[in-house]
C-alpha cells in the first residue's frame, strides 16, 4: 500500500489510517510526499510481486504511480490495483468503483482486509493516458486534462472552494455550476477560449484534423464517469481516450451544454454548431497555454510542438465486495 499524506482527505485522515494498519501484518504500507520518493519506491515493490497495489491519494497521485507500475512491471504481470480516494476532487476513485467518499471507501476497504485481503471482487480495467510535449520536457502520465474553461474553472475552484477546505464531489458541482453560469453569461472569468490545432485518428481509423481554432473546452479522458456522473464523450468507442470539445461561439450553449454532460447530445449538439467528440489512442494538440492533468497545472511547450496523449495499458483494478 502507497500513501501521500499531503493529499487533500489523507491530510485529515493519515494518522487514523496509519494506526489501524498496524493490525494487519500482511499489508506493507509505504508513504510517499513527492514523486522523486515514489519512483524510488516502485522498483522495489515490482520485486515483492504483490497480488495487489494500493494506492491512497488523489488523482494525481493515483496516476503518478499507475505510470510507475506500467513502467516497472512486465506487461502481463502487474498486480491488482485499488484505488482509496484521499485527495480533494477523486475522479479516479469514483469512476473505478472504490467511492468517491472517503470514510466509505475506508470502511470498505478494512473490510476486505478483515476478510482476509480475497481476489473475488469485481475487475474493472481503465487505460493511462501519456502526454508529452510539456513545456519543462517532463513526460506525465493521467487520466483526465482539460484546457480552455477548464483552466478558469480550476484557477477558481483553487481561489474560491477548496481553499475553504471543500472537497468531493459537492464541491465539484458548485463549481461546475458556477463555470457554467459564466460560460452562459460569456463572463470573461471563465470566457476565455484557446486556440488549438487538432490531429487524431478516430476509433475507426479515419484521420481527423483541425486547423487552429478557439476552444472554449477541451476535455480528454480514458475514465468511463467523471465527477457527479459526467459523461461527456458520446462518439462511438473503440479507441481508449475520449475527446470532446466546444468551440468558442459555439450554438445553442445554454439548451445543448446539459446533454453534453450526460452523454446524450440533443439536436443542438452538432459540428457545425460547435461540439464534437471522439474516441482515439492517440490525440496531438498544438497550443500555447496551461491544461490541467488530474489537478495538476502546467504548460504545453507552445504551438511549435504538439502536445501528444496517447494510450497506455489498460490497467486493471479490484473493487471489493
Amino acid at each position: 500500500m502507497i500513501s501521500n499524506p499531503t493529499s487533500g482527505n489523507n491530510r485529515k485522515w493519515q494518522t487514523r489510517i496509519e494506526a489501524r494498519l498496524a493490525a494487519y501484518p500482511h499489508l506493507h504500507h509505504h508513504v510517499t510526499r513527492a514523486l522523486p520518493e515514489a519512483e524510488a519506491l516502485l522498483p522495489q515493490i515490482a520485486t515483492e510481486r504483490p497480488d495487489v497495489l494500493v494506492i491512497n491519494g488523489g488523482d494525481g497521485t493515483i496516476a503518478a504511480a499507475l505510470g510507475l507500475i506500467l513502467e516497472h512491471w512486465p506487461e502481463g504481470r502487474q498486480p491488482l490495483v485499488m484505488v482509496l480516494p484521499g485527495g480533494t476532487a477523486n475522479m479516479t476513485a469514483g469512476d473505478i468503483g472504490m467511492a468517491s467518499s472517503h470514510r466509505r471507501a475506508l470502511r470498505r476497504f478494512f473490510r476486505w482486509l478483515d476478510r482476509g485481503a480475497p481476489l473475488d471482487g469485481e475487475i474493472r480495467e481503465r487505460h493511462l493516458m501519456r502526454v508529452e510535449g510539456a513545456a519543462d520536457g517532463m513526460t506525465r502520465h493521467g487520466m483526465f486534462l482539460g484546457t480552455g474553461a477548464v483552466m478558469q474553472a480550476t484557477r477558481y475552484a483553487h481561489a474560491n472552494v477548496h481553499s475553504r477546505g471543500l472537497g468531493g464531489e459537492i464541491s465539484l458541482g458548485l463549481i461546475l455550476i458556477r463555470s457554467i453560469w459564466g460560460l452562459v453569461r460569456q463572463d470573461p472569468r471563465f470566457y476565455q477560449p484557446t486556440h488549438v490545432r487538432m490531429v487524431l485518428k478516430d476509433a475507426t481509423g479515419k484521420p481527423v484534423m483541425r486547423d487552429p481554432a478557439p476552444m472554449l473546452i477541451l476535455v480528454a479522458s480514458t475514465l468511463e464517469r467523471l465527477f457527479l456522473g459526467i459523461r461527456p464523450f458520446w462518439a462511438p468507442r473503440g479507441a481508449a481516450i475520449g475527446l470532446t470539445t466546444i468551440r468558442g461561439g459555439a450554438r445553442r450553449f445554454p439548451r445543448a451544454i446539459l446533454s453534453l454532460l450526460r452523454g446524450r447530445p440533443n439536436r443542438h449538439v452538432t459540428a457545425d454548431n460547435g461540439y464534437e467528440s471522439f474516441h482515439a489512442d492517440r490525440i496531438d494538440l498544438s497550443f500555447d497555454g496551461d491544461l490541467n492533468l488530474d489537478g495538476e497545472i502546467f504548460a504545453s511547450a507552445g504551438e511549435g510542438r504538439p502536445l501528444v496523449i496517447s494510450a497506455e495499458g489498460p490497467v486493471r483494478f479490484l473493487c471489493p465486495r
